[in-house]
């Protein structure tokens, strides 16, 4: 946890004990399974359920002895056993028919569940806090900044806005995920045969209610080497961190003292220097970017691993899986949970922005007079004019100044020329449709409590 700042928000989502739990838990629905088929008692279900419980084992000796069998699931079933005694009638119908794919790939999948429960909850919190700035902020002008160097006037209602509908479609995007995570039932190579001669002509059925048991989606066929509910989920979670990772880099580097735009909402002992006292550093975003670089190198180790599954069973693919699948469901709901918080604080520094839009100058809405200038009475000399001195970095008199030569006092009466110019200089008169895109996505958010996708 020491090298995951956050992780202590859910400390127990991904550890040891909540992979053997889920473990115990698979077990425990196939037993109920059984049950439902005639082949095991309720008393023999309701014997593994009494010692169905992580925290009454030791998980030292378990982990020490995952490498003999290369998978949890094996040392986990002879703690079981050994709990529930060895030669009882539930001890043996534990895990008949299954194989130790079956039980992991279950698991893992109950425990993506549980991680995309709180991305799911997290990402709407934070797309709650930005509808509120994109609304608020409709009219706060700001430099929106191309290749990294200012372009064009919009506003930072339109930026959240951009914000809103990433999260919205990360959002959806997850919940689609959540309700498709499948069960994992094929026995030994994927032919249900066991399973067969345990409940002749009910193999299919018995992989079906081990889903409605688990709470997981039915899955048709095994996927012991299709692994495509595997990257799947995991191009979710990666999808989800590139949503994050981009509102967190744009707040990063509106925080900068030279922007001055933005500031993460102040806390307590966040954002502190070890050496450098005045520092208040954006360090929440600072750690969501983190999570957003490796999220990808972690989502391809799973295609990787899918495109190496070999046979019926794979020979190191499947392990492969399990620490990039591990790391994605850990570090994604934490950082959907610090994003959430930066969105609901975070400050705004409105009239930095328009200090940034006048430094700007007249180039700022160089678009609109170039595209104007070839109307005007002198536009044909005016224009080399006016890109000279537009490169030049010409301030907001001089292009007006040059302007209004191409405007004569007696083109129009009582001094309109003069109020023309202004308004082509004006950033607030060259938005484009900035405001109507704030309301597409606050509509888009306030009718489907998630929002559209672009």
């Amino acid at each position: 946890m020491l090298l995951s700042p956050g992780s202590t928000r859910w400390p127990h989502l991904i550890d040891d004990a909540a992979v053997f739990q889920a473990m115990l838990d698979v077990e425990v629905g196939w037993l109920r399974v059984q049950a439902r088929l005639g082949l095991v008692t309720e008393d023999d279900v309701a014997v593994v359920l009494a010692h169905a419980d992580a925290t009454d084992f030791d998980l030292a000796p378990v982990d020490a002895a995952v490498e003999a069998g290369g998978n949890p699931v094996i040392p986990m079933l002879a703690a079981l056993r050994s709990s529930i005694g060895t030669d009882t009638p539930a001890a043996t119908a534990v895990h008949r028919g299954l194989t130790s794919q079956d039980v992991l790939d279950s698991a893992l999948m109950l425990l993506a569940h549980r991680s995309l429960e709180i991305v799911i909850d997290r990402l709407g919190a934070a797309a709650h806090a930005t509808a509120r700035l994109a609304d608020t902020h409709r009219d706060t002008l700001l430099v929106a900044r191309t290749l990294s160097q200012p372009a064009l006037p919009t506003t930072f209602g339109a930026k959240a806005a951009g914000w809103l509908t990433a999260l919205d479609g990360a959002r959806a995007e997850a919940s689609a995920a959540a309700r498709a995570l499948p069960v994992q039932c094929g026995g030994a190579a994927g032919t249900l045969a066991a399973i067969d001669a345990l409940a002749p002509g009910r193999a299919h059925e018995a992989a079906d209610l081990l889903a409605e048991e688990l709470g997981l989606a039915p899955a048709g066929r095994p996927w012991h080497t299709d692994r495509g509910p595997v990257t799947r989920l995991g191009d979710v979670l990666v999808r989800t961190a590139d949503a994050l990772g981009k509102i967190a880099g744009d707040i990063v580097l509106m925080s900068r003292p030279e922007l001055g735009e933005l500031s993460e909402p102040a806390a307590e002992g966040r954002g502190g220097s070890s050496t450098l006292p005045q520092k208040r550093n954006p360090v929440l975003s600072i750690l969501v970017r983190s999570a957003a670089i490796v999220a990808p190198h972690l989502g391809a180790a799973l295609h990787s691993a899918a495109a190496l599954a070999a046979d019926e069973r794979p020979d190191g693919a499947w392990h492969a899986e399990w620490r990039p699948l591990a790391g994605l469901l850990g570090s994604v709901p934490v950082a959907a949970a610090q994003l959430a918080v930066v969105l609901d604080g975070l400050e705004v520094h409105a009239d930095a922005m328009r200090r940034n839009v006048d430094a700007a100058g007249p180039a700022l809405v160089a678009e609109r007079l170039l595209r104007v200038v070839p109307t005007l009475p002198d536009g044909d000399e005016l224009g080399p004019k006016l890109r000279s001195a537009l490169r030049a970095g010409a301030g907001r008199d001089e292009v007006w100044a040059l302007l209004r030569t191409a405007l004569p006092t007696d083109a129009a009466p009582d001094g309109v020329p003069d109020a023309a110019i202004d308004d082509l200089l004006s950033p607030a008169a060259y938005l484009g449709v900035a405001d109507a895109l704030v309301d597409r996505a606050l509509e888009g958010h306030a009718t489907t409590g998630q929002g559209g996708r672009p």
